[in-house]
């Protein structure tokens, strides 16, 4: 997967920018607070639909716009096709286009696939469990954009369900959310778990090899269904979470909340039997931060047939040595293109430079990015 060009408006600070990639390392330089971070989050906007912090929409049009706009040119590796990716964004909501046409987010999502990496996905490893459910909800639907309906399904039907358990409602509306939320979250926690059974191996493997000498690593998903999942039934699961759910129906009207659901399940890592998030030194959070995002783009790959795009942001910044030396080596053996960001030129590393060329050097100031001569 390659960005060919991209043309950013009205995105945050960005006012009006157009960039031609390399299929090689593309490094965007400035100071901090200029609109390097900003530019990167435009491209994963129109590849994952979702901004990498979590803001309102209205956040990300430019102070005094009504509306960003963002045009991608892309090109796919597997099939050789290149797509006309755009999106728009107002206050009150968005278009998006493919090749010229009007489309729903099912059919622009995985167009263009990209893998972000910023400094606050080191909160992965120690950070909260939702942390770890967006991270396993993103990388789903990388491979599987159909996954979007099945978890904002999932996620109208749970609210509306808590909103019935606060007021005291009417059973029979109960019973008609119970089998909502059950049929919508046993979809949920069957592409879960199967998803983290397929990366956690590598996971184990990088961070083995990032982390010498280490601990040993579990890495499994742990659901508040974990007793009634059949893997290979959809229909099973569901039922036996109707069953539930009618069981545990007084205690959540006594609580006024949905008590089992994957909304409260968890990606569980563990070193040596206990939990790596109280556990973990930094250095082996960040080890393990390395290894679950290696991990994803490695999966990826293989589910794909090719790499997906890397937008790296000011990462060099937050790692050692080591770690960045580890980081982008793996990196390099997978010849994606990588669209990255630094204060300075001296700190794209060596290791990308040389192993994929060319590189691009882009300026950035005041929301303004260029070619650098």
């Amino acid at each position: 997967m390659r960005v060919l060009s991209a043309q950013v408006s009205n995105f945050r600070n960005i006012e009006s920018s157009k960039l031609e990639f390399s299929e090689g390392v593309n490094a965007l330089i400035g100071p901090n607070g200029q609109g390097k971070t900003n530019f990167i989050e435009a491209l994963y906007c129109v590849a994952a639909l979702r901004p990498l912090r979590s803001v309102t929409r209205a956040n990300l049009i430019r102070t005094g716009q009504k509306q960003a706009e963002i045009s991608l040119s892309v090109n796919s590796l597997s099939t050789g096709l290149d797509y006309q990716l755009y999106q728009s964004l107002t206050s009150s909501g968005r278009k998006l286009r493919k090749d010229g046409k009007s489309c729903d987010a099912n059919q622009l999502l995985g167009t263009l696939t990209a893998v972000a990496f910023t400094p606050d996905d080191l909160e992965i490893s120690k950070g909260g469990p939702d942390l770890r459910r967006k991270f396993i909800d993103r990388a789903i639907l990388n491979t599987r954009p159909a996954y979007l309906d099945t978890a904002l399904a999932y996620s109208r039907a749970v609210k509306s369900r808590n909103r019935l358990l606060a007021d005291d409602g009417d059973e029979n509306l109960l019973d008609a959310y119970d089998e909502a939320v059950a049929s919508a979250g046993a979809k949920i926690v069957i592409e879960r778990t199967k998803y983290v059974q397929g990366f956690a191996p590598d996971v184990i493997q990088f961070f083995q090899e990032i982390a010498r000498p280490c601990p040993n690593l579990s890495v499994q998903y742990a659901s508040t269904l974990d007793e009634i999942i059949d893997i290979e039934s959809e229909e099973t699961t569901a039922q036996r979470f109707i069953e539930l759910l009618h069981e545990r129906r007084q205690k959540d009207r006594w609580r006024k909340t949905t008590s089992k659901g994957p909304h409260l399940d968890d990606l569980k890592m563990s070193f040596d039997g206990v939990t790596a998030r109280t556990r973990a030194s930094q250095g082996q959070h960040r080890a393990l931060v390395l290894a679950i995002k290696l991990a994803e783009i490695v999966h990826l790959e293989r589910s794909l047939g090719e790499p997906p795009v890397l937008l790296l942001d000011d990462i060099s910044s937050e790692l050692d040595a080591v770690r960045s030396e580890q980081l982008f080596s793996q990196i390099s053996e997978l010849k994606a293109q990588v669209i990255l960001t630094t204060t300075h030129e001296s700190q794209i590393p060596s290791t990308l430079r040389s192993a994929l060329e060319p590189t691009r050097i882009y300026d950035v100031h005041s929301g303004k990015l260029s070619p650098r001569a």
